[in-house]
């Protein structure tokens, strides 16, 4: 599960840099993002990798409403193939949500002790996403949204919870973008065998509040080791 993560290090630069854009939107400066907010998205439009804002919570096409997006925000790595809301997006409409770093909660005996995970590097994370386009007819508004892909924890990670984001190396976003690129068994294994190099710390219950923001988000606890 992915259900928090930060922006707060991301410069529109690094981001143009990271992921050869052509154009990028306005980054939030947000310590703490949640679904129902916006995320930066990159995508492949004909020609041009751009990084947009969008929905987070992925509202199918067909949909009725969006009422679907609160049930939509993750998508299982195992059922992209099978589940209506995600089949058509893994074919043709896959894209990179960017983030400086996501938080997970572990549980413990009596809490759940949110951690703060990001890249030794500090390089954007690369988290594999789907999006869609929904047309509101009552205000005749059309809603971009996205939904990111979980797979097993692996590492460090799985001492935390059972999921994490699917993250993407460099040399797959080429791939991973190309709508025209048909082969996705072939990208759902190289998703599922990566083991991405990350490090985690524990950070206070502030965070667990979806209303609370700035840097206090993932400020280490001071008698928490780093991982």
């Amino acid at each position: 599960m992915c259900g928090r993560v930060s922006l707060g290090d991301l410069t529109t630069d690094n981001l143009r840099e990271y992921f050869v854009l052509d154009q990028v939107a306005p980054i939030p400066n947000s310590f703490n993002v949640a679904p129902s907010q916006l995320l930066p998205v990159v995508r492949q439009l004909g020609r041009s990798r751009v990084l947009h804002l969008l929905l987070w919570g992925l509202v199918p096409h067909w949909a009725k409403d969006r009422e679907i997006a609160r049930h939509t925000f993750n998508a299982r790595i195992e059922t992209l193939t099978r589940k209506p809301s995600f089949r058509a997006p893994f074919k043709a409409q896959r894209c990179i949500v960017t983030a400086s770093g996501f938080y997970e909660w572990q549980k413990q005996e009596e809490q759940k002790q949110p951690f703060y995970v990001h890249r030794p590097s500090r390089q954007p994370l690369a988290l594999a996403g789907l999006w869609d386009a929904w047309l509101d007819k009552e205000s005749g508004n059309l809603i971009e949204s996205c939904t990111i892909v979980t797979t097993k924890a692996t590492g460090a990670m799985a001492d935390i919870h059972q999921r994490m984001p699917a993250i993407l190396d460099p040399e797959l976003f080429a791939a991973w973008l190309d709508p025209r690129f048909g082969d996705t068994h072939r990208l759902q294994d190289l998703l599922e065998s990566n083991t991405p190099e990350l490090e985690m710390f524990p950070v206070s219950g502030y965070v667990s509040n979806a209303h609370n923001d700035g840097d206090r988000c993932l400020r280490p606890l001071e008698t928490a080791s780093h991982r």
